[in-house]
């Protein structure tokens, strides 16, 4: 289950490579206003993993995945909506620390998660580089992947098809990580 939570994780985080992308090409910002997208996305993760860092401390590293994937989710739905445009620069801002804030807490926890799973303290590192060969997948495959929806549909139409690849990957996520909570709770 951690395997596949860290690939749907992951495929998040190569996502948001593409939010300066969506903001020049479809919300029609400026290169300085799009750059500007980027770095506001590096300000927001130390926010994101220091807060969550915190939730988890006192409650559980699961639920904060599962949290994670909500917010994912969520993001990655409106963009895929096709309804975030010029006309709705702020909903695009706020989308952005949606998806980020689900994104990046993901990130800061889904090898926290690795003790609540019961894998035996001896066998960690093991577990770990097994769950990373596996989960850093999407370094190979979601570049072509989005790559090929951009390049054959220009517009906000290749974005879309990008966001709803995300949502796919976000409900299984969730999915899992659900999942994965119930079974530590036992």
């Amino acid at each position: 289950m951690l395997v596949l939570i860290v690939v749907c994780a992951y495929c998040g985080y190569k996502v948001t490579d593409i939010l300066s992308l969506y903001a020049a090409k479809v919300m029609g910002f400026d290169e300085v206003n799009a750059a500007k997208v980027g770095a506001f996305q590096m300000y927001l993760r130390p926010l994101v993993c220091v807060s969550i860092g915190f939730f988890a401390d006192r409650s559980s590293s699961a639920k904060g995945v599962v949290i994670g994937f909500l917010f994912l989710l969520a993001g990655s739905m409106v963009f895929a909506s096709g309804q975030l445009t010029a006309a709705y620069p702020l909903l695009f801002l706020l989308n952005i620390v949606v998806i980020g804030t689900g994104v990046y807490s993901l990130r800061t926890l889904y090898f926290a998660a690795v003790k609540e799973g019961k894998i035996p303290l001896e066998v960690t590192g093991t577990a770990v580089g097994i769950i990373s060969v596996i989960g850093y997948t999407p370094d190979i495959f979601m570049g072509p992947l989005m790559g090929y929806f951009l390049d054959h549909y220009p517009g906000i139409s290749g974005f879309n098809f990008v966001f709803l690849l995300l949502t796919g990957f976000g409900a299984l996520g969730l999915l899992t990580a659900i999942r994965f909570y119930r079974s530590i709770q036992k």
